[in-house]
């Protein structure tokens, strides 16, 4: 029997399949804030994720913890779990300056008070000589419960830590339908081989004539009143797995996960490892105990990732 995730999944794909994809991104927009506005959809997407064979044994590799929720050949869609910072700052970065590429991405936001962002216009210029990178502000906006944003692709943009715990679902999607890019989604053979295909493609020299998102030049960072521009990007270092496991069970207190009977199962698939690493956020969940959000030591204070507010604006003659 269909739940009522897979109905917005169903509504999805046929809008991506029927569609040219940016036409998609519009056509699912009053469907994404229906789905943001029902709490039922998040515990399933929850459920979903703690029945992944193995999900208990990863570790924190971003502050931002990541819930799949949907991935095919046409779009994915992720639940972004948005952390506070320790002192709860507002006007430091969570990544650097940034755009994705080929990708367009539409998001809304399920929970919280949201983060802000700052989105950059299309068309900007760069200088890989210099490493300089000219662009203008398009806006600086919240995002709230319920607001919904469309990012075009090529358009830069930066988030900055949200003051509590907030999230949003990110619908991606290629700007059009292409022949390689299909492939690669729709295989599960390919998509297992991802990473090794795009390798020996970039080898080749090819990656971008058979149109793979390569990222390359896609980061930029403050530098001196100017705007750096990065060929790599730079990444988080990872964290650990006892911080990930508690952020889990910080993720149910947050949202209001009650489905007490989905853990009593769950624990009977688990290893005795996966059990081991539980126990304690478990139990504090089940007796409702408050749940407090610990940030990972690794994820802090990271050059040309974590930046204010005040020195990006600095580039553009503005002040905060």
């Amino acid at each position: 029997m269909e739940n009522n995730l897979q109905s917005y999944i169903r509504f999805f794909k046929t809008a991506f399949k029927n569609n040219k994809y940016r036409t998609a991104h519009q056509i699912i927009k009053e469907k994404m804030v229906e789905m943001a506005k029902d709490k039922e959809i998040l515990f399933e997407i929850i459920r979903q994720n703690l029945s992944k064979p193995g999900f208990f044994s990863q570790k924190r590799i971003n502050p931002v913890i990541a819930l799949d929720i949907f991935n095919g050949k046409d779009f994915s869609i992720v639940a972004h779990c948005w952390v506070p910072l320790p002192d709860r700052a507002t006007n430091i970065t969570h990544q650097s300056v940034h755009h994705h590429g080929r990708l367009l991405l539409t998001s809304v936001a399920p929970l919280g008070d949201g983060y802000e962002s700052v989105l950059f216009k299309q068309g900007y210029e760069l200088d890989r000589e210099k490493g300089i990178a000219n662009m203008q502000i398009g806006k600086i906006y919240k995002n709230p419960q319920y607001n919904i944003e469309f990012i075009d692709n090529n358009t830069p943009h930066v988030v900055f830590y949200p003051t509590d715990f907030a999230i949003t679902y990110a619908l991606w999607s290629y700007d059009k339908k292409d022949g390689i890019i299909a492939l690669l989604r729709r295989s599960k053979l390919m998509q297992a081989n991802k990473k090794i295909i795009i390798g020996v493609l970039k080898k080749l020299g090819i990656a971008k004539t058979v149109g793979v998102n390569v990222v390359d030049y896609f980061d930029f960072y403050p530098d001196g009143g100017s705007l750096r521009a990065m060929k790599e990007r730079v990444m988080y270092p990872v964290g650990s797995h006892e911080n990930f496991v508690h952020h889990i069970f910080y993720i149910l207190y947050k949202t209001g996960f009650n489905d007490k009977p989905f853990l009593d199962g769950l624990k009977k698939t688990l290893s005795s490892t996966e059990l081991a690493a539980i126990e304690k956020p478990m139990t504090r969940f089940l007796n409702n105990e408050v749940l407090e959000d610990r940030f990972d030591p690794a994820h802090l204070n990271i050059a040309k990732i974590n930046f204010t507010k005040e020195e990006l604006l600095k580039c553009f003659g503005q002040n905060a």
